[in-house]
């Protein structure tokens, strides 16, 4: 349940929207941060995400490779590894913004709605593959969301890199082993080893893979969050979790189109 000043705060967001405003003030100083500091981010993977090769996969339909819904994921990642391999790629990338076919459950519906547009970038490599802070932060949350399609392990940071600048990175699908020794406010630098790639079904019964998430206001949550959200409110929701390629730097286009294909 979220807090009464959460859904207050998502009230104002979504008015601000009605009035043709940043629906969170201060996004626009947020993703200027960001932007300005693009260079300073380490990669979050061994593999620089700047230069490697890679496959961008589009999950909007069922493709050669499908994730979620009821496909098993042993064989699918049997496919997908075949294919990086193929490519000589070490990594495979699910876009942000994409309006996703397994989300269309009724798990991810709302009010008759499913929550099927992708908020963060997912990052595909077999499972145990180490993952490193991008910046200096502190660890905000962790849990084990040990449902079926959700998050699995989940690690969510915060970072306070400058006066007025507060967000923050959600790392999901991760080991178990990736929640030891884990506790509010751990200082975590940048290029620390901060956990690694979770296996089916641990991660949330998924091809093994990392999905990451920059998120400005938290709306109360601690350990887990919203990883897609309405089409019809993704103005709303592109404002509270931006673009992850703003710290991941791929120069490839890894987001979908603005009707999420």
């Amino acid at each position: 349940m979220m807090p009464t000043n959460a859904i207050k705060r998502l009230q104002t967001y979504h008015e601000r929207h009605q009035q043709g405003l940043e629906p969170v003030e201060q996004a626009i100083a947020l993703r200027q941060w960001l932007t300005d500091y693009a260079d300073s981010f380490k990669s979050v993977m061994e593999c620089d995400l700047k230069t490697c090769p890679k496959i961008v996969y589009d999950f909007s339909a069922d493709g050669d490779v499908v994730i979620g819904g009821t496909s098993d994921p042993a064989r699918q990642t049997e496919i997908m590894w075949q294919q990086l391999a193929d490519a000589n790629a070490p990594v495979g990338v699910g876009r942000y913004r994409e309006d996703r076919v397994c989300y269309q459950s009724d798990q991810f519906k709302n009010d008759g709605e499913a929550r099927s547009q992708h908020l963060g970038i997912d990052l595909f490599a077999p499972a145990y593959t180490p993952v490193f802070a991008p910046l200096d932060g502190v660890v905000h949350s962790f849990a084990d969301n040990n449902l079926h399609l959700d998050y699995g392990p989940t690690i969510i940071l915060q970072h306070d890199p400058a006066p007025n600048i507060r967000f923050f990175t959600l790392y999901g699908h991760l080991s178990r082993q990736s929640l030891d020794n884990l506790y509010k406010g751990k200082e975590v630098k940048a290029g620390d080893l901060l956990c690694q790639f979770g296996d089916f079904p641990i991660n949330g019964d998924w091809i093994p893979h990392l999905h990451f998430q920059i998120i400005f206001d938290m709306l109360g949550r601690e350990g887990d969050y919203f990883g897609a959200a309405k089409p019809s409110e993704w103005d709303i929701w592109t404002s509270i979790c931006p673009d992850p390629n703003l710290i991941l730097q791929m120069p490839e286009n890894v987001a979908a189109s603005r009707k999420g294909g």
